[in-house]
């Protein structure tokens, strides 16, 4: 299709599902704080959501960041959680400057040897139109540079998610964290 972006990123993580779902689904909006480049625009959630679980307010939540990518323009995304599985799938509506769908999944790693700490595959999925005009004008010659900028950014995303899990981890909080059945 004209325009549409499919852009696959996948992370490997020195943290378990558990506690990469509770730094990446927080209903709090996380994502500014470890994210270089990522700003939090407006944060809304429903009033009407369960509280006392995180999945339905989760669902409740819908957020507007703006990422700075590489070549210097802004985008102004709209992330609204469609439906979410914990600890393993988010899938979201997003709009503003990139109107589509995404998917986030969380898979175990097995360790390799007893005493290596858990990890966690982190499949990030994107399919994404431009809505600004300048974008969609220059897609048909400028793809290969917006899908590089986007891995830049996507690069740097898990930098800082790598970092906020180590400091979580250093701290003791996924030690803390409660998996279903617990």
């Amino acid at each position: 299709m004209p325009g549409l972006y499919i852009l696959p990123s996948s992370w490997l993580l020195d943290a378990t599902p558990e506690a990469v779902w509770e730094t990446v689904a927080s209903p709090e909006m996380s994502w500014p704080r470890w994210w270089p480049g990522c700003t939090l625009q407006d944060l809304a959630t429903d009033p009407s959501a369960d509280a006392a679980d995180p999945v339905t307010r989760l669902l409740g939540t819908t957020v507007r960041l703006q990422f700075r990518a590489s070549l210097g323009y802004r985008l102004s995304i709209t992330v609204h959680p469609t439906s979410a599985a914990r600890p393993r799938i988010i899938e979201f509506d997003a709009g503003g400057d990139l109107a589509g769908t995404g998917r986030i999944r969380l898979f175990p790693v097995a360790s390799p040897a007893p005493g290596v700490p858990a990890q966690t595959r982190m499949d990030i999925d994107w399919r994404v139109r431009p809505t600004r005009r300048w974008m969609r004008v220059l897609t048909p010659v400028a793809r290969p540079v917006f899908t590089a900028a986007h891995a830049l950014l996507m690069r740097q995303g898990e930098r800082g998610l790598r970092r906020e899990l180590a400091q979580a981890t250093r701290r003791g909080q996924p030690n803390s964290v409660l998996t279903p059945g617990e």
